[in-house]
């Protein structure tokens, strides 16, 4: 059981590898092995491509799904993309954090969050360092 990082019990936040190619997170063997309880919150941010995965449909489906940006997520993720397209997950059913941020979405309590980034984060991280650096004169 502790092949997932989280035991029956333990605060649960599960936080897939970066660009894997196949989902780390299986769907049928975490319900039976009650490893995604309803208070669990899933962290998936290294599958910013369509060809990777961390997350699979079961997964996917059973979570409420709150998505970095919700054009990306649908249009770049490899995670959300192959939900859609197989049916596992309707895009209407995926909350963008800017919205959960201000208070004009709720996700439901009582299923397992997830919590899905496009890399975005990222991206932001690495211009602020490097304005930051041009502004202090740190660049050679």
């Amino acid at each position: 059981m502790r092949q997932y990082g989280v035991a029956p019990g333990d605060p649960a936040l599960g936080l897939p590898r970066i660009q894997g190619g196949y989902p780390l997170l299986d769907g049928p063997k975490l319900r039976s092995l009650a490893l995604l309880p309803g208070h669990a919150t899933v962290v998936a941010a290294g599958s910013p491509a369509r060809e990777f995965r961390e997350v699979d449909d079961v997964t996917l489906r059973r979570c409420a799904g709150v998505v970095e940006a919700w054009a990306v997520a649908l249009r770049e993720s490899g995670d959300v993309v192959p939900a859609v397209r197989s049916g596992a997950v309707r895009p209407d059913a995926l909350v963008g954090l800017a919205d959960r941020v201000r208070g004009r979405a709720e996700v439901p309590t009582r299923r397992p969050r997830l919590c899905k980034s496009g890399g975005m984060a990222w991206e932001d991280l690495v211009v602020a360092a490097e304005r930051r650096e041009t502004a202090r004169g740190d660049r050679g």
